[in-house]
Parts: C-alpha cells; structure tokens; sequence
C-alpha cells in the first residue's frame, strides 16, 4: 500500500468523521427530529417510514379476545356475589363465592390442599381496595387474610391456625371477579 492510499483512507474516514458530527446528522434518524414515531433511514426522505399511527393499525388488526375486561364486567364492589379464587403459597388452593352485603362479604367454597379438599365458609369487608377476610374450614383451620385489590388481580398475606395449634404465615394472590 502507497503513501497516496493511506492519504485517501485517513481522508475518506475524517470526511465520515464530519458527517456524523455534522448538524444534520444530530437529528435523529429514527424520529425525524419531529418527535413523532417514524424512521428516516440515513436523513434520506425516500426511505422515511411513519409509524404514527402504529397502535391504531394494531388495534385494527390484532384478534378480538373473547374475555372481557374490567371496564365490560360489574365491579367487584357493587356486584350482589363474586368469586374470589387464591394460591397459597403452602401450594394450597382457595376458591370461594363471596355475597356482598353493604360492603360487608360472607361465603362458603373449599379450600384444595395436597391431602384433599375440604369446605369452608368466610366473611370479609372491603375498605377502599383492601379486603379483610376470615376463613373457617371444616377441619377448625382458620384463616386470616389481609389482601389488596387491583382491577381483579389480588395479592397479599395470610397466617393459618390449625386445629392441632400449627401455624403458618404466606402470600396469597389470585382473581377476584364479578
């Protein structure tokens, strides 16, 4: 390689150099310096792909899901029975059907643990999005469960005094819906 080729080498990368530090390339390629979503290949016009309206072609053509959401359903609070469905963190299983009473919550289900299924019966108050609620099963477990609502996901704490004086402490979360 020649003097001359090396000259042009380090000449063609300064001259890449000013290009990338040049005003126009201090816009940003992928917003056009608009702000908006789009993406302008190199500054070049011709290959400018606008992606404003992105979302609504998503919306468009996304599939329709058949669950409803929270905005479609009765809300838990206002709706005359709900079900409230748990996991327990000891792998036990919580499913009950809750009546609401001027805010004031009572109900029977069962709770499914490794070594069976057995009924139960509960009541609970709502204040705000917390719900208190106590669970009796056959077995003379009980349960006391301190959880928090968001739409219909619910998560919180619970301890269990067992018939024989065992007691345990855990997480709980699941579904709570109308």
């Amino acid at each position: 390689m020649d003097e001359g080729s090396k000259t042009r080498g380090l000449i063609a990368v300064l001259a890449l150099m000013l290009l990338a530090c040049s005003p126009g390339a201090a816009k940003c390629a992928c917003s056009g310096g608009s702000g908006g979503a789009s993406y302008n290949f190199l500054g070049d016009s011709a290959m400018d792909i606008n992606m404003d309206s992105y979302d609504e072609f998503a919306r468009s053509y996304s599939p329709q899901s058949s669950v409803r959401t929270s905005l479609q359903t009765t809300a838990v609070e206002t709706a005359a029975e709900s079900k409230l469905s748990l996991d327990l963190s000891d792998k036990s299983h919580v499913d009950l059907t809750l009546k609401n009473v001027g805010g004031e919550y009572s109900g029977n289900g069962i709770i499914t643990r490794v070594n069976g299924t057995e009924q139960a019966k509960a009541t609970g108050i709502l204040s705000g999005q917390k719900l208190s609620l106590n669970l009796v099963a056959l077995s003379g477990a009980s349960y006391k469960f301190n959880l928090a609502r968001e739409g219909n996901t619910i998560l919180g704490d619970y301890s269990e005094n067992g018939p024989l004086g065992k007691n345990l402490t855990g997480i709980a979360n699941g579904k709570w819906l109308a």
